[in-house]
């Protein structure tokens, strides 16, 4: 039963939070398979893998599941940020279950029960298992009795919580183990040729040093030069593959944000003056605060450099012949006071060490304290907490632990904790420099808008709406008419969350694309985050696939047109430049003047050079003015000034580079698993 507490306590205070999913070496962004999820047949489908209809409910199973992981390790899952986490990691998971671990199956590649038991309970335990903060001891590094005496506690949890740790934990080191199987599988078919590998040597191994003119193409166009319909259709039809997109709209929309009246700042100005009154006479700021404030006690202590920003506020708390309460501080839309609650010397951090008890065993807590008072050092009876701040247990609710901070604790000290329902011995190792500190107690007013004021923009945009009645030239007329400041938005994506200065614009985003809406129509008031009225207008609908020649016509023939600009430079170049017998020659007849660039080999490119340059450079004879070379940017005149040949460029560096390039594969292996199967991610549909 001693060993069930001190692990329940140990679970108490972990500050890392384990999702299964997160620990995988290879993590698909959603984004990636956006332009695959569009196409959408069943409203309750929330993605198809491999031909597998994955329902809403199926995924809100593996949504509930990290849910319940997430706060059992001790985090809120209420927020949308985290909310979102846990929808990736159940989207990730299904990916796991559904597609890419039956392409691994089918490879031949299994982890069995045995290899199981023997990466988490056996000789070669997972690295998975081992970096568990729960597995380790004092030192940091992994203990095999914390973990069998971890798996020996399960049965006896009755709120099976470590059953479903210890599951987590488990299906992690599983992928994790079938990843590095299949990564390792295609490494090892990696082979790379003798002839190959010499060729790189090579490459690397002649060095030329080149002098040059370039000779930029401006943004002026020749008008001269004319690109035929034809010749626009045929780079079309040989680039295809580049023109696809995922399914977009175009919008445009009038946002009307709600924000205090002047009414509403001068009333809500009065009653905070009021309360400001009582606040610098209350016995009790915190009760105070507690009752009357729209910010949270504020629990932190600090330095008189943390608060330069707020000199009234770093007046009372270090200023000469303060007064009891400070001068009120206005934001925007904010009314801020404040008390000096307290003052202390501490330090900016310290190094704890720490022992958990039950309550029950106060008496083994009192004596290792007695023991840790004469320690130099800390026992193996420790286990290290590391570096800890005020931002570290301030806000956590683990009381008792910032007191390492105060050198008045001295080494070693008992703390009773509530929340680990626990005692814990503390033992300070090493602090920082100790200064002065002053907690304070902050009263915060936000002024809001009032329910007039609600009514008032609700009622702006509901007249917008209702004249616009659904159509987009009535919406066009009135906005100009009233001069109304719409915004357009050009490839909204399904996906997207903010529009504008708004974060959370789902709700217009699922208007836009819902299944009804079509091209031309205007929505109804869209009410965001009770803060927000949209009145959008939906002018352009793009459905998934290929993009018409139509609409990219004038990109391709600018693309075109510049191909054939350069090209003609540098044949006016050649005629202008024949004769030239220097570079300096060269550089007076096209006004420009002679560049410099040592280090150019074949094998490595100059982020800052055009390809085709480097390629004619390493091809050139030395000593020859060569040239115009065509580049991506303008046209080259070059004449190689040095070139040398040696061993720069070893075995050991093609073996390095060799690796590198595996790596990076091993690094793509879900984006191209991803490839060769049918995904489709609906979930933008649904959140």
């Amino acid at each position: 039963m001693a060993v069930l507490e001190k692990i329940r306590v140990k679970l108490g205070i972990l500050i890392t939070v384990l999702i299964a999913v997160a620990l995988l070496s290879f993590i698909i962004d959603p984004q990636t398979l956006s332009s695959t999820a569009q196409r959408f047949s069943s409203d309750n489908k929330v993605g198809v893998l491999d031909g597998k209809s994955i329902s809403y409910s199926d995924f809100y199973q593996e949504v509930e599941y990290f849910t319940r992981l997430t706060e059992l390790m001790g985090q809120s899952s209420n927020s949308e940020e985290v909310q979102k986490t846990i929808r990736n990691a159940a989207w990730q998971s299904l990916l796991d279950k559904h597609l890419f671990q039956p392409m691994i199956a089918d490879a031949g590649i299994v982890v069995g029960d045995e290899e199981m038991l023997d990466l988490t309970q056996g000789a070669n335990i997972s690295p998975v298992v081992a970096n568990q903060q729960m597995f380790q001891d004092a030192n940091g590094t992994f203990s095999r009795e914390a973990l069998v005496s971890f798996v020996q506690a399960i049965p006896t949890d009755a709120t099976g919580q470590y059953e479903m740790y210890w599951h987590s934990v488990e299906n992690s080191v599983y992928t994790d183990r079938l990843y590095n199987k299949y990564a390792s599988l295609i490494d090892a078919s990696n082979v790379y040729n003798k002839v190959e590998q010499r060729r790189m040597m090579v490459d690397n191994n002649v060095i030329s040093s080149v002098d040059f003119v370039l000779s930029p193409m401006g943004f002026e166009r020749d008008s001269t030069i004319k690109v035929t319909t034809q010749e626009v259709k045929d780079y079309y039809n040989a680039r295809k593959e580049l023109f696809t997109r995922p399914a977009t709209r175009n919008i445009e929309y009038v946002l009307y944000e709600v924000v205090p009246s002047e009414e509403d700042i001068e009333m809500q100005t009065e009653a905070f003056n009021a309360l400001y009154a009582e606040f610098a006479v209350a016995d009790n700021p915190k009760n105070f605060i507690a009752l009357n404030s729209d910010r949270k006690w504020d629990p932190y202590y600090y330095t008189e450099e943390q608060l330069e920003s707020e000199p009234h506020f770093k007046a009372i708390a270090f200023g000469k012949n303060a007064p009891a309460v400070s001068e009120i501080s206005s934001g925007e839309n904010q009314l801020a006071a404040a008390r000096l609650s307290d003052i202390k010397i501490m330090a900016d951090s310290a190094k704890v060490w720490y022992a958990p008890f039950p309550l029950e065993n106060e008496a083994e807590a009192d004596e290792l304290l007695a023991k840790a008072l004469k320690m130099k050092e800390p026992s193996g009876e420790f286990s290290e907490m590391g570096w800890i701040t005020q931002d570290v247990f301030s806000y956590t609710g683990m009381e008792g632990f910032e007191k390492a901070l105060e050198p008045a604790t001295g080494k070693a000290y008992k703390i009773k904790n509530t929340t680990a329902n626990a005692y814990f011995v503390v033992y300070v190792a090493e602090r920082t420099k100790a200064q002065k500190r002053a907690q304070l107690a902050t009263f915060v007013k936000n002024i809001i808008p009032s329910e007039e004021t609600y009514r008032d923009f609700q009622m702006k945009a509901t007249d917008l709406a209702d004249r616009s009645d659904g159509d987009y030239d009535n919406f066009a007329q009135i906005v100009r008419e009233e001069q109304l400041p719409v915004i357009p938005v050009s490839g909204l994506l399904e996906t997207t969350e903010r529009i504008g200065v708004v974060d959370n614009a789902r709700s217009v985003v699922h208007w836009a694309f819902d299944r009804k809406t079509k091209s031309g129509e205007v929505s109804d008031v869209i009410s965001v985050d009770n803060k927000y009225y949209f009145v959008v207008a939906v002018t352009a609908l793009y459905k998934e696939g290929m993009i018409p020649l139509s609409d990219i016509q004038q990109d391709i023939t600018y693309t075109l047109t510049a191909e054939k600009q350069i090209a003609k430079m540098a044949s006016t170049i050649g005629e202008q430049i024949e004769g030239c017998t220097t570079m300096e020659q060269v550089a007076e007849v096209l006004g420009t003047t002679v560049s410099h660039q040592d280090g150019i080999t074949f094998g490595t490119t100059l982020q800052q050079l055009d390809p085709k340059f480097i390629g004619a450079v390493t091809s050139a004879q030395p000593g020859i003015i060569c040239g115009p070379v065509a580049g991506d940017i303008g046209v080259y005149v070059f004449q190689v000034i040095d070139r040398q040949t040696g061993t720069f460029y070893t075995e050991g560096d093609v073996q390095k580079a060799l690796s590198r390039k595996s790596a990076y594969q091993t690094q793509l292996l879900q984006q191209v698993m991803s490839e060769i199967v049918e995904i489709k991610d609906n979930r933008a549909r649904f959140f």
